[in-house]
């Protein structure tokens, strides 16, 4: 690592996030960092929102921010360097159940990658979604999923695992009551009708669905996908399409580009983003181009 520059990093890790060999992984990049000439502090974030602290009171000169934890917590630390007006570059190791952004960065649980691209990582800005005012990096939905992520925080206790997800996907596929909607598009009303919304910054959707598909971090762009939907079995051919990655062109499936969405219904149909409860119905949703930046994985 000789030609690895001297950086000081705060890591800002979530403990229930994934705990097992966490600390193990933690020191192993610590180690590394340390034998580069470089310094990692690091900071434990014991209660919801407090990772976004940690990171908004990083010192001046800290040149990265280590996140340690799932997709909540690092849009966490996004939520507190953007509120405190800061583009420090973060990267991840991920320990959460589906770590979309670090997939989408590219980055493994390896702590030789994780601190190799510390040292020597390319930042990138990456554009940050808005929804009722509230950030998010990966995609937020309307209707069918939001419900799902309902259920499941109506009994979250800790960590999760995508079986937590079993009952609740069962239970909602059999009781849901597909809503209607209305969506306006940069002002242009795209659809009027029953279905479930996607909407997204990014492609990647939970577990391994891409259904934002043709969606880029730095296009300052929203993408849409709207999935027309009154029954069951309709619901089922959208998910056959979707795993073939043919649903942006299917009849009756909107899908484009955009930099503001809104949406009405019933103000009992639920929204979800990035995986968390966000409200209800109506929504307004917005792009801020190059909001964030994170570092790029390299090889060790």
């Amino acid at each position: 690592m000789t030609n690895d520059k001297r950086v000081k990093v705060l890591a800002v890790v979530n403990p229930v996030s994934g705990s097992c060999g966490l600390s193990g992984l933690l020191r192993q990049v610590g180690e590394r960092i340390s034998s580069a000439g470089s310094h990692m502090t690091v900071r434990i974030s014991r209660a919801a929102g407090r990772a976004g602290h940690l990171a908004a009171e990083a010192p001046d000169d800290t040149d990265a921010i280590l996140v340690v934890g799932g997709d909540g917590t690092v849009r966490e630390v996004v939520d507190g360097l953007m509120a405190a007006g800061r583009q420090v570059p973060v990267a991840v190791l991920p320990t959460g159940t589906e770590n979309l952004v670090a997939k989408e960065l590219g980055m493994p649980a390896d702590p030789a990658t994780v601190a190799a691209t510390l040292l020597r990582g390319r930042p990138m800005a990456c554009d940050v979604g808005v929804a009722n005012g509230r950030h998010f990096l990966m995609v937020t939905g309307v209707g069918f999923d939001a419900e799902i992520v309902h259920r499941v925080a109506r009994t979250r206790d800790g960590h999760i695992t995508h079986l937590t997800y079993f009952w609740p996907v069962w239970r909602t596929f059999w009781t849901h009551r597909f809503p209607q909607l209305t969506v306006q598009a940069d002002g242009e009303c795209v659809f009027e009708g029953t279905g479930l919304v996607i909407i997204g910054v990014t492609s990647r959707y939970s577990a391994g669905f891409k259904i934002c598909r043709q969606a880029r971090w730095d296009d300052g762009m929203l993408d849409l996908c709207i999935y027309p939907c009154r029954s069951r079995p309709k619901l089922l051919l959208h998910a056959l399409q979707t795993v073939r990655r043919c649903h942006d062109r299917w009849v009756g499936t909107v899908y484009r580009k955009c930099r503001r969405v809104r949406i009405d219904g019933a103000r009992t149909v639920p929204l979800e983003v990035d995986g968390d409860p966000g409200g209800h119905l109506p929504a307004e949703y917005t792009i801020l181009p190059s909001a964030t930046v994170f570092l790029t994985p390299v090889k060790p």
